[in-house]
């Protein structure tokens, strides 16, 4: 029998035949049917959360994405439409965040502040419950028409998207698949279609609390935690009987070539990913032109489930095409198989780290393994790729798809050199191209697939160049040890330097490249596109991060840089920081009229110049220190921290030496800057 907490006795622990300790989660049940499923075996400081809501759909109309954007825009308890802007700009949190998926909407967050993800975890609940939904938001936020056509930030996204050819083309290639694949982002022709009453209508349907999934993961406040959700679930009744006849609306794309149709093959999805490198090749890829077949991408924005597809004229045999990829399977090696299958679960890890952060991945990971994950949240596992017929699973299956891949790190060779030296820098960049390539050599030999690339970093007058590795967790021991013995200087014994072997890596420093700091004052890059508009700001190394990154989040909760996202004209309105050349980055998308939005950001220091209040100031220092660990924290965390250490910086942030007043003196002189910019 269900036991409720003596602390919070709405929530009941799940009674022990419902229960997968041996998993090391902990499930509760709500009263009111919502589901909490703990991960109480996580040793993370890091707190994680996603409140996960089954959203079918199989049109073109967009509407669960509509609805994500809809149900930020205020509810009971948040009532103004730019709280949740302000708490992206207020809150020390490393991701927070909506995302519309095939299937589901997932509403997450992470961070290390209690304080921070008690408040946001409160703010996704009542929204997602007791959203307002009301028109006016609807014209803003969705879609709205006037004299010149249409607007809004959602139609403005899509419009955005679509200036994308790679995006383009996967709309051609999921409307002209068989089976046919939903865009369920929505079309520039598909939004205008929706009206207010459908978002309604689908969110009562939907977005009922015995639908709701919360998962989380970390050492949680779990008192605290079912309290904010309680104050949201139990203000929501029984669910009302609503009519569900929203017509299916479809997009008109045509084919890119008159005559051709795509050919999805009978292959499973994990024999897909073993053939794709193959297939790809140059030599194999003459061979399908030959037979009138042409690859198209293993998945795409709508298909995200890995599969063979074509484009086939229509003198191609079918029957020759299979027996063409049934003759690649028999002769493709079980090393090859199983090194190009893994290889895509890992850059599907990847992707997702970089999308949503290190916690969020592990969290979903960690579910999908487990028996009662909901078959949208299930890694698609397979055990033995050899003994698994290749066509045993039909590709045809147009769910979510989560690759079955584990905690990734990354590990790192870091050289640093005088960015003037060419010599030194063409002599670490052959030691590192040998580096790589025994690294690689190791790898295919031991049998252990991994992601690396060569990458450079600037900082003033010093140059960081590096051979990144993203593998498995379980995988970093092994390859530390194969560095530290293997790789030395012997290659590059006429370069002068020092060598640190560290448990993440190597960092090599040369001789005379030590980081020189700049003086003077600051300097402001402005540079307008059709769509967007760029500003950034260049500081002398003498300013404190902490004020910077202060400044930034302060001008983010300005009034009028949210009313310019908020109304509808642009899309996206952000701010990074990056703490290799102290440059703070101004940016917007989709934007209707870039000098407006220039002006909004002339506008917000022009205030930031008087000193802010003790509220305003405190939150400034806050979501700072967000921002930068959203920067360097959200992925990869033990990377950058080397990184930057490498150019003697850190992801520390001193706010002990920023006060009001000399922040608001840092706004005036980079309103000077900004009146003052160096054209592009």
């Amino acid at each position: 029998m269900a036991k409720s907490h003596p602390a919070a006795p709405d929530w009941l622990l799940l009674p022990p035949n419902e229960q997968q300790l041996e998993t090391g989660w902990v499930g509760y049940r709500h009263v009111s049917g919502a589901l909490h499923w703990h991960h109480a075996s996580s040793e993370e400081s890091r707190l994680s959360a996603a409140i996960v809501l089954p959203t079918p759909v199989n049109d073109d109309s967009g509407i669960t994405h509509a609805l994500e954007h809809m149900v930020l825009r205020g509810s009971m308890r948040y009532p103004e439409p730019e709280t949740f802007l302000s708490l992206r700009s207020e809150l020390a949190l490393l991701e927070f965040n909506a995302s519309t998926q095939k299937e589901t909407t997932r509403f997450h967050l992470s961070g290390y502040d209690p304080n921070s993800v008690l408040r946001g975890i409160g703010f996704f609940a009542d929204s997602i419950l007791s959203p307002q939904l009301t028109q006016e938001d609807f014209d803003q936020e969705i879609v709205r028409q006037h004299d010149s056509g249409y607007d809004g930030a959602m139609y403005r996204e899509i419009g955005e998207y679509m200036r994308h050819q790679s995006f383009r083309a996967s709309t051609v290639q999921a409307v002209n698949s068989d089976l046919r694949a939903a865009l369920y982002g929505g079309m520039p022709d598909t939004i205008p279609k929706l009206d207010i009453g459908m978002l309604r209508r689908y969110h009562r349907h939907y977005y009922r609390p015995d639908n709701m999934l919360l998962l989380t993961s970390g050492s949680w406040p779990m008192v605290a935690l079912w309290r904010q959700m309680s104050k949201a679930l139990n203000n929501v009744g029984e669910p009302l009987p609503v009519s569900m006849e929203i017509p299916n609306i479809f997009a008109d794309i045509p084919l890119e070539k008159d005559g051709d149709r795509i050919e999805t093959l009978p292959f499973s999805s994990h024999w897909a990913a073993a053939l794709y490198p193959t297939l790809n090749a140059l030599k194999s890829q003459k061979q399908l032109k030959a037979l009138g077949a042409e690859l198209l991408p293993l998945t795409s924005d709508f298909q995200p489930v890995p599969a063979l597809r074509c484009r086939v004229s229509a003198q191609c045999d079918k029957h020759a095409l299979e027996r063409h990829i049934d003759d690649c399977c028999i002769r493709l090696s079980s090393r090859r198989a199983m090194w190009q299958t893994g290889c895509f679960t890992l850059q599907q890890g990847r992707n997702m780290v970089n999308r949503w952060g290190n916690g969020l991945q592990r969290l979903y990971h960690e579910f999908s393994e487990t028996p009662f994950a909901p078959p949208c949240l299930q890694a698609d596992v397979c055990d033995s790729l050899l003994q698994q017929d290749p066509k045993e699973n039909t590709p045809h299956r147009h769910g979510e798809w989560l690759s079955p891949c584990p905690p990734l790190t990354r590990m790192a060779i870091l050289c640093r050199s005088n960015v003037r030296d060419a010599e030194t820098r063409s002599s670490l960049e052959r030691w590192l191209l040998l580096c790589q390539q025994r690294t690689l050599r190791w790898a295919w030999m031991k049998g252990k697939p991994m992601l690396g690339s060569m990458r450079e970093w600037h900082c003033a007058n010093a140059l960081v160049l590096g051979y990144t590795v993203d593998l498995p967790e379980r995988d970093v021991v092994a390859l530390r040890h194969f560095w530290h013995q293997t790789l030395s200087a012997d290659e590059i014994s006429a370069v002068d330097g020092e060598w640190q072997h560290t448990p993440q890596g190597i960092v090599f420093c040369c001789a005379g490249s030590v980081p020189v700091v700049r003086t003077g004052a600051i300097m402001a890059s402005h540079r307008d596109d059709e769509t967007a508009m760029h500003v950034t700001l260049s500081f002398p190394h003498t300013t404190e991060a902490g004020a910077m990154a202060a400044l930034g989040q302060a001008v983010m909760a300005s009034s009028l840089v949210q009313k310019r996202r908020l109304g509808g004209r642009c899309y996206s309105f952000a701010v990074s920081l990056d703490l290799m050349s102290f440059e703070l980055t101004f940016d917007t998308v989709a934007d209707s009229d870039p000098s407006v939005s220039f002006i909004a950001l002339l506008n917000a220091f022009e205030t930031l110049s008087l000193p802010l209040g003790e509220i305003g100031f405190e939150q400034a220092c806050r979501g700072g220190l967000g921002l930068v660990s959203a920067r360097y924290n959200k992925s990869h965390a033990r990377f950058h921290r080397a990184l930057l250490n490498t150019v003697g910086r850190s992801v520390a942030l001193d706010f002990s030496v920023v006060t009001p007043t000399n922040l608001a003196q840092l706004a005036t002189k980079v309103l000077y800057a900004l009146k003052h910019p160096t054209l592009h």
